[in-house]
């Protein structure tokens, strides 16, 4: 039997013991998911669309990773993903910025990494929002390429 803080793996759990470890988890876990949440829905509701249009509307390439690194704390959901996109390119911001905002904001959010920081260390927490920056800048630069 391997233990693992206080879990036993491998053993059954009565239903009394599942409910305690789930209710443990979550007065630990729930702190951080509304923390993510609200900055989240703060910066979201306090900075305006026009703003983000208006400096990262040109064709040079580092706004590309600047917008991966801002679309995470604005985690826009995929039912909005298109509308916000649309109405960003009408505005003027550029189409990779915004391939790399949408991919960034779909692909992590404040959130979900706070979950992420409950649960695993700090290493692969950053790990994972490095990969995703990565990943939506390396999509927002073959936009300007294609």
């Amino acid at each position: 039997m391997i233990v693992k803080g206080n879990v036993a793996i491998g053993t059954k759990w009565t239903m009394q013991e599942a409910r305690h470890e789930t209710l443990h988890l979550m007065k630990t876990v729930y702190p951080y998911l509304f923390i993510g949440a609200g900055i989240g829905a703060f910066i979201h509701g306090v900075v305006p669309t026009e703003w983000i249009a208006t400096y990262m509307g040109g064709d040079t390439w580092w706004l590309v990773p600047v917008a991966a690194i801002i679309g995470i704390p604005l985690y826009i959901r995929l039912a909005t993903m298109i509308p916000i996109s649309q109405m960003l390119v009408a505005k003027g911001m550029a189409f990779g910025s915004v391939m790399a905002l949408m991919i960034s904001s779909a692909g992590a959010s404040l959130p979900e990494i706070t979950l992420l920081h409950s649960i695993f260390q700090k290493k692969l927490v950053w790990a994972f929002i490095a990969s995703v920056i990565s990943m939506a800048t390396l999509s927002g630069f073959l936009f300007y390429i294609i």
